[in-house]
């Protein structure tokens, strides 16, 4: 199976009662189901479920712990560990029962054929009514709607069995659609949440999202392209926000779903409430990069959207009990925020059918209340501190808080406000307008300028806003209670402004860039700026703030972001995009260290300032001696660190860096190389802290397999500045395998401008004038210089073919564009330091006409015709031209009447070969038939005269009827070649 690392939390584990056993109908009184108790230090062993996402694709946020002793079937004798459908309406003062009438859609990926089966033990162990396919409470489609499942995945399967099993414990009448994405592409994703949409479901659950380890989580151009799947008014669409601590993940970053954060979750028999909850440290949170703020949202401290909106259980300390038998053995616990997704869905069912038109991720921000505040614990270190600590009102790990009933995922009294957008002048229709009543209640006109928006009762103030046109505006518009109230808008167009500018290289070269620039709110799509020059040009309407993203073609370089205010006349702007020094691919760069390296150079100890710390009951931890005779496999040499356990017991061990001095450095790195051998059942990580290991940061975890030569290079992000950081590399195993390391670095990463400049430009066709993609531009004294043609389908102002190469040196240089069939072209190119110099070439080639385009000609048998064919090169390069014959076919032209029908008695004989025995009276034998579609002996063809092109003769063969030979008839045929000639 293929899985995460297993991982250890750590968490303050109370001591909880014994749930109610059986499969019986549950006690009305819930007590707590005690999960699998945890060690010593409080920590829990777990795994992730699917393990890391690959680029575009999603993983699952289920946590299983790997602890637990896994059993199938009902438990008679006592309930399965981990919290169950009692425990969690109690914990979040829920009502029994609840969904009738809904219908809620789980969305993951691949297929788990046993979802159905697992599901109905979960549900009679519980006392839960049935729900299947024969009675109509479950359905299972692929992603289409069909049932052409995709593949089995013991993996994701963990993920759909712990959702469905949440989904039944919170709203156990609802209905259940369960939609299996082709694979965890985001395309697919997407697809799969549409189709539950578009098959009535009004509560999706997502439980997956991006992993955010080493970098941003989100992507500027996929994370807007994708938004449109999840953008469903009247449907409560939930995302899990992840399980990597703070750092933001997608799609609980878009502001069309509700963001649920974790907790953890314990029994408190000396509160009110008979619970208590803290931050669950895993749980994703953050500030977004590029999605904006909803309305509702009201902190301070995020411009663009904040995640997470509301939180529920999450930590695998305090696990909730599932049931999964393929790729699992039974009853297991489960952590992660992937069990809140689902939880927060079916409470949204429970609440009752979103209304119409609105966005119910902003239900509990109008609310007011219905939510348990959590106000300790934190995911991380940020500023402002509320985006990952635990603290009173909003917060980034748990949102507005966990559900207190069901008011806060409700709408309440409401009315509707509804009415046309159009345009002033013409009267035709405005589609995407923004319709908005007061500050929190937003819609946007369709296709035929109508719009509908849902609101409660109450006097606003009405605003439409459309791209091109001035703001609408109605005052004190009064909506009733079930009220239904009429406003059309004409809105007047407005002039506007040309916005000009620049985008050019901001890390040290400061040469223009060839890069897309998108205006948020333009129905026009992208322009793209000159290669040679950065130049753009945009026309955006006066008195409206704009904000522009530019993101350059070369690879490498972070995308821009700005804002901008058009008034009533032109304006300028420069655009500066800096070279990623993590990605490392931005032309004319390097990557410089500057910092300490620790080679671990002696074998009989840790190296000055470094200390091994191992748990109790691990006698032998971090080695330097290579004491399994591994060799150091880590691209280092020499000696190196080790961890290794040569048995199958418990195994923790840390070694602990002494403190680096960051308080100077912008752009911490901690690079190592690695060799190791990693199960399934093992934890690799890396951490960091700053405040002398009170808390520490997990900055690297390996995947399970084996590696050798590994160079890894981490940012200490949240390091930066930071004067006495510490890094731990921490093994944890109760299995016989290995980590080692070597030439540990801690210091800046430095990327530097190098000398040199860029050749820039097309090359085309001489002939047509197209583009030409896949030709190379080389400079010819060094064909190590060099860059490859690419298409632009993108950009409407510039063709295909186009080229930009870094150079190194500067000066005159021959420079050469070539591609095959067509003649090589070399131009003296003066390459510039820093700067773009333009380079385009036209290359030749030959390029026949033919007249006339076609000949052809029917030629009776034994003849012969001649047709003229005038070739003719009218390219600007010479062409070597090749005739040949090649077969043709053959046009039945007449059927021969043939000899007069003849029968002549025959006697077959019962064996062949043999002498032939004469006829009677000396006569020849009568010849045996031809065996059917045989040319007959009689009608043999004549060799062709042109081997390559024979003719051929059909004819009917004889009857095969015993007794008798039917005289042979030919048919007529001439023949036409691809040649034209016969």
């Amino acid at each position: 199976m293929s899985a995460g690392p297993a991982v250890f939390l750590a968490a303050a584990m109370a001591v909880l009662g014994v749930q109610t056993p059986s499969h019986a109908a549950e006690s009305s009184t819930a007590a707590a189901t005690a999960p699998t108790a945890a060690g010593a230090d409080g920590q829990v062993p777990y795994e992730t479920a699917c393990g890391a996402a690959k680029k575009g694709e999603a993983t699952c946020y289920a946590l299983r712990r790997t602890d637990v002793k896994s059993s199938k079937g009902l438990r008679t004798a006592a309930a399965p560990g981990g919290f169950g459908p009692a425990d969690l309406r109690s914990a979040y003062n829920l009502p029994a029962g609840g969904g009738a009438g809904q219908t809620i859609a789980i969305v993951d990926a691949f297929d788990d054929p046993r979802a159905e089966d697992d599901l109905a033990v979960y549900r009679e162990q519980y006392g839960l009514p049935a729900c299947t396919t024969d009675n109509g409470c479950f359905r299972k489609v692929d992603q289409r709607g069909g049932t052409d499942y995709p593949q089995p995945d013991p993996d994701w399967s963990g993920e759909i069995s712990l959702d469905l099993d949440m989904v039944s414990a919170i709203a156990p009448d609802a209905h259940i659609l369960l939609v299996e994405a082709d694979d965890p592409s985001f395309a697919n994703l997407g697809a799969a949440v549409d189709q539950a949409v578009a098959l009535g479901a009004k509560f999706v659950s997502n439980s997956y999202g991006t992993d955010y380890r080493f970098g941003s989580g989100e992507d500027p151009s996929g994370t807007v392209g994708l938004d449109v799947h999840y953008n469903h008014p009247g449907v409560a669409m939930v995302a899990s926000s992840g399980d990597f601590g703070y750092g933001v993940s997608y799609p609980a970053a878009s502001p069309y779903v509700t963001a649920v954060g974790g907790t953890s979750l314990t029994a408190d028999g000396g509160s009110g409430r008979g619970w208590a909850e803290t931050v669950w440290d895993g749980a994703g949170s953050g500030c977004s990069l590029y999605e904006p703020k909803p309305a509702f949202q009201k902190d301070t401290g995020c411009e663009n959207r904040a995640v997470s909106d509301v939180s529920a259980v999450a930590d695998p300390a305090t696990p909730v009990a599932v049931y999964q038998t393929f790729g699992g053995s039974g009853w297991a616990q489960f952590g992660g925020t992937s069990a809140g997704s689902p939880i927060i869905a079916a409470v949204y069912a429970k609440a009752g059918t979103p209304v119409e038109g609105t966005y119910p991720n902003s239900y509990p921000y109008a609310a007011g209340g219905g939510l348990y505040d959590v106000t300790g614990g934190s995911n991380g270190t940020c500023t402002p501190a509320y985006l990952c600590v635990g603290t009173a009102g909003y917060d980034g790990p748990t949102g507005l808080g966990t559900p207190n009933g069901l008011s806060a995922f409700r709408t309440g009294p409401h009315g509707t406000l509804s009415g046309t957008v159009t345009d002033q002048a013409t009267g035709k229709p405005i589609a995407g307008a923004a319709v908005h009543a007061g500050t929190d209640n937003v819609t946007h006109s369709a296709a035929d300028g109508r719009y509908a928006l849902d609101v409660p009762p109450a006097t606003y103030d009405v605003t439409v806003d459309a791209y091109g046109y001035a703001t609408g505006t109605a005052k004190d518009v009064t909506v009733t209670e079930n009220g239904t109230l009429t406003r059309d808008f004409a809105l007047d167009s407005i002039p506007s402004q040309t916005v000009s500018g620049k985008v050019t290289d901001g890390s040290g070269h400061g040469w223009p860039l060839y890069a897309r620039i998108t205006v948020d709110g333009d129905p026009g799509g992208p322009v793209w700026t000159d290669p040679a020059t950065g130049g753009f040009t945009l026309s955006l309407p006066q008195g409206h703030d704009y904000t522009l993203h530019a993101d350059a073609s070369l690879p490498g370089y972070t995308p821009a972001t700005k804002t901008l205010t058009v008034a009533d006349a032109p304006q300028t702007l420069a655009l500066s995009l800096s070279a990623d020094p993590w990605k490392a691919t931005a032309p004319g760069y390097a990557v410089h260290l500057k910092g300490s390296t620790e080679h671990f150079a002696a074998t009989d100890s840790a190296p000055q300032g470094w200390r091994v710390v191992n748990a109790d009951g691990t006698e032998e931890g971090w080695a330097f001696d290579d004491p399994g005779k591994h060799g150091n496999q880590t691209g280092g040499d020499g000696a190196f660190a080790i961890a290794y356990n040569p048995s199958f017991s418990q195994y923790d061990s840390q070694l602990i860096s002494p403190g680096y001095d960051l308080s100077g450095a912008s752009d911490p790195e901690l690079a190592f190389g690695a060799m190791y051998f990693v199960s399934a059942n093992q934890a690799i990580s890396v951490d960091a802290t700053s405040d002398d290991g009170a808390t520490w940061k997990t900055v690297w975890t390996a995947a399970p397999g084996f590696a050798d030569h590994a160079k890894v290079e981490l940012p200490l992000t949240g390091f930066a500045g930071k004067p006495n950081v510490r890094v731990r590399f921490h093994f944890v195993t109760d299995f016989a395998w290995w980590w080692g390391i070597d030439d540990v670095f801690v210091g800046q990463r430095d990327y530097a401008a190098t000398p040199g400049g860029l050749v820039t430009g097309q090359v085309t066709d001489a002939n047509t004038g197209k583009g030409l993609v896949g030709a190379t531009v080389t400079r010819k004294d060094d064909p190590q210089v060099t860059a490859t043609t690419v298409a632009t389908p993108d950009d409407p102002a510039l063709g295909d073919g186009l080229y930009v190469m870094f150079s190194p040196h500067l000066g005159k240089y021959d420079v050469t564009a070539a591609k095959s069939r067509y003649t090589d072209l070399t131009k003296t190119v003066n390459i510039a330091t820093d700067s773009a110099v333009s380079a385009s070439y036209k290359l030749k080639s030959g390029q026949l006409t033919l007249t006339p385009d076609a000949v052809d000609a029917s030629v009776g048998w034994g003849k012969s015709a001649t047709r003229n064919l005038t070739v003719k090169n009218t390219g600007g390069a010479p062409a070597t031209v090749t005739v040949g014959e090649r077969s043709g076919g053959f046009e039945l032209q007449a059927r021969g009447a043939g000899a007069p029908r003849q029968t002549v008695k025959w006697t077959s004989p019962r064996t062949r070969p043999g002498p032939a025995r004469p006829g009677p009276g000396g006569s020849p034998p009568p010849r045996r038939p031809e065996p059917r579609g045989r040319v007959p002996r009689n009608c043999r063809r004549r060799p062709s005269a042109t081997p390559s092109a024979p003719t051929r003769a059909r004819c009917t063969p004889p009857s095969d009827t015993a007794g008798s030979l039917s005289p042979t008839r030919c048919t007529s045929w001439t023949r036409s070649s691809a040649a034209g000639r016969s």
